[in-house]
């Protein structure tokens, strides 16, 4: 019987309106479809969605061709799904028991207008909490601080930080009961962050 385990991550992305989330998805992936990473790395990155592929890959050759940032898509919360495979000719022979082939990445966005303003429907309320529990039960947490805003607030990076910190504590503490509905803490909390912003990574 062949092997084929797969290995799964979730990815939570968190980062106020414009802050650089799809970007930096579109960056992953569009990397990934270059010449030079396909012809140099031993596995291939597939998207499980092919249109979603398609306008992430869009996105990286507009900001790599003509510095166009991806279009805003507001109040609508987006999880990519990529497949990451060792390329046949390094699986043709391996017989590994319990080796992993295969990993499974999906990357939970979300509109952040949510950290920044109520909801303004019942659907989106609900669309809202669904989003906010794939957040804190993903393996990796991401925090994107817009770099521009720092220059903005040059001389008080620190109080924009303790803002923007603050913010994300008061919109997740405000829906904690609807959040963990059977009375149990979260066990673990993915908090390996990576500090990003356009054009600068802190």
């Amino acid at each position: 019987m062949a092997n084929n385990r797969k290995l799964e991550q979730h990815v939570a992305l968190f980062g106020e309106s414009g802050s650089g989330k799809t970007v930096l998805v579109s960056s992953f992936y569009g990397a990934t479809q270059e010449p030079v990473f396909i012809h140099h790395n031993l596995f291939d990155v597939v998207a499980d969605d092919v249109g979603q592929g398609n306008t992430l890959r869009r996105n990286y050759l507009g900001m790599r061709n003509s510095s166009a940032l991806p279009m805003a898509d507001r109040f609508h919360p987006k999880s990519y799904s990529f497949s990451i495979k060792l390329k046949r000719n390094e699986v043709v022979g391996k017989k590994a028991k319990g080796a992993i082939n295969a990993l499974h990445m999906v990357w939970h966005d979300y509109p952040g207008e949510w950290f920044e303003g109520e909801t303004s429907s019942p659907e989106e309320e609900r669309s809202k909490i669904e989003t906010f529990k794939a957040l804190l039960q993903s393996d990796v947490a991401v925090v994107l601080v817009d770099a521009q805003r720092l220059i903005d607030n040059k001389g008080s990076e620190e109080s924009y930080l303790k803002y923007l910190f603050g913010n994300f504590r008061s919109t997740l503490l405000s829906m904690q009961d609807k959040i963990i509905t059977d009375d149990k803490k979260l066990v673990e909390f993915p908090f390996d962050c990576l500090f990003h912003g356009r054009g600068a990574v802190i």
